[in-house]
């Protein structure tokens, strides 16, 4: 069976198991499987459509086949699922922590880990919840988990934002709407569309899910500028004055293009004055990075112009550093609500 075939039965039975003919699903794949026995992605495909059909033990066979077989990361995150069906959660967290080592940029994964932990570390379970809503805002399933996990913190506010932000991107998510009668909403209308279910993105005022984003992004600033003025400065006792102006100016850009992208995608229309008057630790790190950024734009001029020194970026150095230190306090702070 060349290639593209192997592909096409495999999004078929994709699409069967999507369906719920979870056996037609088994059968396609069996027959890929057949005459390629070690490919990783089917023995997935196999995993999940046994997981779909009950079969927690054959799925868990079928995701150790798929390891077996050199599978990146869907592999542990079927695993993961297989495990807690079948009851072994710390099991099932171990392989889910494996996924994400493996693949950290990948949503699902960060989902995987967050119901592994589920009731047996809630915080952590958030967190992870989190993580993956930064990768994939544009995804329901991150925002059902987060508001699953934010049920287990006592976080209601939260859980009923995430729960009609899933709703919003898919109307017909039964599971967020089962849960926000449970929290005391009204029973939403089938016909919802994402135009007419309550808002969560349009707000005066960061909500924790997007002041959590901003704060990522604000520590990855934070971290790139100081590691950066680091090297400047190494550089720098070299007397090789020539090529750190472009360097000090690729850092600015670093920074301005991490919290704008940020800014747009979690806090879009909201007052920046406002934000930062309800937000003190926002507004410390904040300026602490807007200190640091000002300074190595200086430094960039002078150096442009001729001169020769590295004292600004000494400055620089320390204010980024502490605002990744208020960054990670902050992170941590909310991550771990009490």
């Amino acid at each position: 069976m060349a290639d593209e075939p192997i592909a096409v039965a495999l999004r078929r039975a994709a699409d069967l198991t999507a369906a719920g003919n979870s056996d037609a699903a088994i059968h396609v794949v069996r027959g890929v499987l057949d005459e390629h026995p070690t490919h990783s992605e089917a023995w997935c495909h196999l995993g999940a459509a046994y997981l779909d059909a009950g079969d927690a033990e054959a799925s868990l066979d079928a995701a150790k086949n798929a390891i077996r077989n050199g599978e990146r990361s869907w592999g542990y995150r079927l695993a993961s699922v297989a495990l807690l069906e079948l009851g072994r959660r710390d099991e099932a967290v171990v392989s889910a922590r494996e996924a994400v080592r493996r693949d950290s940029q990948d949503w699902r994964c960060h989902v995987a880990l967050a119901e592994a932990l589920g009731t047996d570390h809630p915080q952590e379970s958030f967190a992870a919840a989190c993580r993956g809503i930064q990768l994939a805002n544009n995804e329901p399933r991150p925002f059902e988990v987060l508001g699953d996990a934010a049920l287990r913190v006592h976080d209601k506010e939260t859980a009923r934002r995430a729960y009609y932000e899933a709703i919003k991107i898919d109307p017909a998510n039964q599971h967020a709407r089962t849960n926000l009668i449970r929290l005391g909403r009204p029973q939403l209308d089938t016909t919802t569309t994402p135009a007419t279910a309550e808002p969560v993105v349009q707000r005066p005022h960061l909500g924790r899910i997007e002041e959590l984003g901003v704060w990522l992004a604000l520590r990855r600033a934070s971290a790139g500028l100081a590691a950066g003025s680091l090297v400047l400065m190494l550089i720098g006792l070299d007397d090789t004055f020539s090529v750190l102006g472009w360097f000090g100016l690729v850092l600015v850009l670093f920074v301005a293009y991490v919290l704008g992208t940020a800014w747009m995608k979690f806090a879009r229309g909201v007052p920046v004055k406002q934000t930062m008057r309800e937000h003190r630790m926002l507004a410390v790190a904040t300026g602490l990075l807007a200190l640091s950024s000002v300074l190595l734009v200086l430094w960039t001029v002078l150096v442009a112009l001729g001169a020769r020194t590295l004292s600004p970026l000494s400055i620089v150095l320390v204010a980024s550093v502490a605002s990744v230190v208020v960054s990670v306090m902050a992170i941590w702070r909310r991550s771990h609500p009490r």
